[in-house]
């Protein structure tokens, strides 16, 4: 199971440490307001994400951003930014902002997949591989392929944050990592070398990014908080107030009752709130499933409840579901009871 090994390339140079920071002024403010979370684009889509009847809204802030790295890197050395390029034109064009993120893992590009040592493992029932985050290919790979888009991408002001993906995340970009312990364990895991791994990319968008805010998406990894802890706690060194995190799975009944999987890790969510920014992408939508927040209530309530706890709790930035942004009635609540909040 753990996959063909081959030859690896020689080990990147590792990066020199961010060890002074740009001064707080001279880099962006993080994410705030209402982001429309739009789903996962590609290059062949011909309409743009960022658009006059979502963005031209105004409780809409920006949108976040999804493509695969695939799509964007189709050879070493040949990258295809033209869709993170009209979108930020769109953005600009609205006074929007764009949070991105370059989905990794089971997205990478199979010429990749061809030279590095692989690892194979299944999402939503499905077969899927990966590269050993720990891997000198990958590693190599990844920060060309992290410095490229810094190059062209950390000076758009628009840009408003970049999302750290890596390897060993089951669907690309949240951390959560749904295989199998032992089989994982075969292909060379400890603890702390997937800390490493994470870290070693985290030093990547810290270093090539070095304007814009860095977000790391948090969830438990084998029903622990640690990998989200240790990410966090050397990001936060790093580069202070610029690293920020989000919750994809946004219910406050995931941080309040102890049976469930987030409950360990909302506490790291928690302390970004306090100490730099947090971002709370709903689990569900308002509109269409109340019923992922709480039984038997109305999607009014829902929202109400939600907002309620994450503002707060400090969040200040919500990537919310498209149905609930054109839902009138839930926004006419926002912005009579949460928008200043959020916006200031």
């Amino acid at each position: 199971r753990g996959g063909n090994s081959t030859t690896s390339s020689p080990t990147p140079t590792p990066l020199p440490p961010v060890s002074n920071p740009p001064p707080a002024g001279d880099s962006k403010a993080p994410p705030q307001g209402i982001f429309n979370s739009a789903g996962s684009l590609n290059t062949t889509n011909s309409g743009s994400f960022v658009s006059e009847h979502i963005n031209g809204l105004p409780h809409v802030s920006g949108t976040l951003i999804r493509l695969s790295w695939s799509d964007i890197n189709p050879a070493p050395a040949e990258y295809d930014f033209s869709v993170i390029e009209r979108e930020l034109q769109e953005a600009e064009a609205l006074g929007d902002k764009v949070s991105l993120a370059v989905v990794d893992s089971k997205e990478m590009p199979q010429w990749l997949l061809d030279e590095c040592t692989t690892f194979n493992f299944s999402f939503r029932g499905d077969p899927e591989v990966t590269c050993l985050p720990w891997d000198s290919t990958y590693q190599h790979y990844k920060q060309a392929l992290i410095s490229e888009l810094g190059d062209q991408f950390d000076g758009h002001e628009y840009l408003a944050g970049i999302y750290i993906t890596y390897a060993a995340m089951t669907n690309g970009v949240e951390m959560h990592w749904r295989v199998d312990e032992q089989s994982f364990t075969d292909a060379g895991y400890t603890f702390s070398k997937l800390s490493d791994a994470y870290n070693a990319v985290a030093d990547m968008y810290m270093n090539y990014f070095p304007t814009t805010p860095v977000i790391m998406e948090v969830h438990t990894v084998f029903n622990s908080p640690a990998l989200a802890q240790t990410a966090y706690d050397y990001c936060f060194d790093t580069i202070g107030e610029r690293c920020g995190v989000a919750i994809w799975w946004c219910a406050s009944r995931m941080t309040t009752d102890p049976r469930e999987m987030e409950y360990a890790v909302f506490p790291v969510a928690q302390q970004a709130a306090n100490n730099s920014f947090a971002i709370c992408q709903t689990i569900a939508s308002f509109t269409d499933e109340p019923e992922r927040f709480a039984e038997g209530i109305s999607s009014e309530q829902a929202f109400r409840n939600e907002m309620e706890f994450f503002v707060a709790a400090g969040f200040k930035n919500f990537e919310l579901w498209t149905s609930d942004i054109q839902n009138d009635t839930l926004m006419d609540i926002l912005n009579a009871e949460y928008l200043a909040n959020i916006e200031n």
